[in-house]
């Protein structure tokens, strides 16, 4: 006879952030809580160099960010807001939505 054993699912919380509302130019927009797997990748695509040369350093830390950014306002930004924003206020779109969802913040920044 063969004894069957249950196994026990490993249970998961889904990590809930409320959507961050903006006010822009007297217009309220709603950006998502959720990341989208395409900014965490989106760094990883672009591998920091070897060259500890301080000028190769920030020319990578800045194809960083245009390709987070770059992510960021095709997938977070909603369609509506597309055509309100000014591009010179995309940044700080930007940051304040990526300090909102703990975008860059580490397990342990608790600590």
């Amino acid at each position: 006879m063969t004894e069957t054993t249950a196994v026990k699912a490993l249970q998961i919380k889904a990590k809930s952030r409320p959507a961050l509302v903006v006010e822009y130019d007297g217009t309220e927009y709603t950006l998502p809580g959720r990341i989208p797997a395409e900014i965490l990748t989106a760094q990883a695509q672009n591998k920091k160099p070897k060259n500890p040369a301080k000028d190769v350093q920030e020319q990578w830390q800045r194809e960083v960010g245009v390709a987070l950014v770059d992510t960021f306002y095709a997938l977070v930004v909603p369609e509506n807001f597309k055509s309100a924003l000014d591009m010179e206020d995309l940044g700080a779109v930007f940051e304040a939505w990526s300090e909102h969802v703990g975008l860059g913040e580490s397990k342990d920044s608790g600590n």
